[in-house]
């Protein structure tokens, strides 16, 4: 019985496998979060590839304008995709770099600190870009954003509500809830169906910036007037 399941379990094309190994992955852990989804987990891989090629530059530049708070929400948002895609290099560098920028801990960091630490996470970043691009070419960029339009019939109250729970869900890295929530929100209103489509495919890409724009459209419609 144990044979036959095993040989109707269906082929992967070259184009839908992972490497035996890749530098700064544990990918059996990766491919265990994703219960085993190799085109899947690959894709992931590759979205990240194509989508933080600047983040390095982008906390450079927060940490030289002395905007901690910019910093660490770049650097939280990394320190959650590194998790979810068990780059544990890439975490375990996130995770120094965030205490050194994370509230009452600013003070304590000094600047040749923060230097020598930011050093090591771009680094870490470089390397597990470079390993992703090994897998081929990214995906090509596409802008599924709803309208200005379906935005603005979205109830600003409704807006509050959804930019609250799913930033927090979002700070946890819990792409289940995130889905979740945006399911019970296009419950309440169907102006929410653009937004809350868009959410869960984000989730399902683990793709925590794309995520945290769209919240950011959110609370500017809640703010409205």
């Amino acid at each position: 019985m144990m044979t036959r399941i095993l040989e109707d379990k269906p082929k992967l094309d070259a184009a839908q496998k992972l490497p035996d190994s890749l530098p700064g992955f544990d990918l059996a852990e990766g491919l265990k979060r994703l219960r085993g989804n190799q085109p899947l987990y690959r894709k992931l891989l590759l979205d990240f590839g194509a989508k933080y090629t600047k983040v390095a530059a982008e906390i450079r530049q927060a940490l030289d304008a002395g905007d901690l708070k910019q910093a660490h929400s770049l650097i939280h948002n990394l320190k959650g995709l590194a998790g979810n895609l068990a780059a544990t290099a890439l975490q375990a560098a996130a995770v120094e770099m965030e205490k050194l920028v994370k509230g009452d801990q600013k003070e304590a960091a000094a600047k040749e600190q923060m230097d020598q630490q930011f050093a090591e996470l771009e680094k870490t970043i470089n390397r597990a870009l470079e390993a992703v691009q090994t897998l081929g070419p990214g995906p090509q960029k596409k802008s599924d954003r709803p309208s200005a339009a379906e935005m603005a019939a979205i109830p600003p109250e409704l807006a509050e509500e959804a930019a609250r729970r799913i930033k927090e869900q979002a700070e946890m890295g819990d792409v289940t809830q995130i889905k979740s929530i945006a399911a019970e929100l296009r419950s309440k209103s169907d102006a929410f169906a653009p937004m809350s489509d868009q959410f869960v495919q984000l989730a399902e890409d683990f793709d925590f910036e794309g995520i945290s724009n769209l919240v950011g459209d959110l609370e500017k419609i809640a703010n409205k007037d």
